[in-house]
C-alpha cells in the first residue's frame, strides 16, 4: 500500500513538473506597444529616412520585406498630414509584426501606449546607467518573497497531512507548488532567455 501511495505521489509530482515546464511563458510584451522600442525606432526610420533604425529589430531574412514596406511608406509619409499618420502606423505595425515573428512570438496588433512594468523599466534603466544592481535586487526580492510564501504554506500543510486524506491532499498540493516553483525557476535561470531574435 505504501509503495502504491509513493508511486501515485511520484506520478503526480512528475505531472506537475511537466505541466509547469511545458506551459508557454506568458511574458508581458512591451515591444508591441506604440510607445515601445520597436515602434519608436520604426518612427525614427521614417523621420530620418534611414531604414537601418528599424532593420536592427528584424532578421536578415526579413530585411527585404521591411525595406520594401519602408520604400512604400516613405512615399506616402512624404505627403504629410493624414497620409503621414497612415504611413507611420503601417510601417510601425509591419516592423513590430516582423520583430515578433523573429522572437518566435505571436503578433496581435499594435497596442496602445502604456508605462512599462516595473521589471522592464528597471532593466532598461540599468542599461542607461550601466548599473545592474537594481535589477539583481528586484529579482532577488521577488524570488525571496514568493519562495518564502510557498515554503511557509508547505510547512504548515505538512503538520496535518496524516490526520485525514483531505488534509494529506492539501499537504501534497502545497508541497508540489513549492517544489515545482523552485525547480521551474532554477531551470529558467539556467536556460536563460526564452527568445531573442534570429539572424
Amino acid at each position: 500500500m505504501l509503495e502504491l501511495k509513493t508511486a501515485k505521489l511520484s506520478a503526480l509530482i512528475s505531472l506537475f513538473f511537466l505541466a509547469g515546464l511545458s506551459l508557454p511563458q506568458q511574458a508581458e510584451a512591451h515591444c508591441d506597444r506604440i510607445n515601445g522600442p520597436v515602434a519608436m525606432d520604426a518612427r525614427k526610420a521614417l523621420e530620418t529616412g534611414e531604414v537601418s533604425h528599424a532593420l536592427i529589430w528584424v532578421t536578415e531574412k526579413q530585411s527585404d520585406e521591411l525595406k520594401s514596406v519602408f520604400e512604400q511608406a516613405s512615399k506616402v509619409y512624404a505627403k504629410g498630414e493624414e497620409s503621414k499618420e497612415l504611413a507611420e502606423r503601417f510601417f510601425m505595425e509591419t516592423t513590430v509584426r516582423l520583430h515578433r515573428e523573429a522572437e518566435g512570438m505571436s503578433y496581435t496588433g499594435l497596442k496602445p501606449a502604456q508605462p512599462n512594468p516595473e521589471d522592464i523599466a528597471v532593466a532598461e534603466e540599468a542599461l542607461q546607467s550601466g548599473d545592474v544592481q537594481p535589477v539583481a535586487t528586484l529579482l532577488a526580492s521577488e524570488i525571496e518573497k514568493k519562495v518564502t510564501e510557498l515554503h511557509q504554506q508547505a510547512m504548515k500543510a505538512q503538520n496535518g497531512k496524516d490526520e485525514s486524506v483531505a488534509l494529506g491532499r492539501e499537504a501534497v498540493d502545497a508541497y508540489v507548488r513549492y517544489v515545482v516553483y523552485v525547480h521551474s525557476l532554477y531551470k529558467t535561470i539556467q536556460a536563460g532567455p526564452a527568445h531573442g531574435i534570429g539572424n
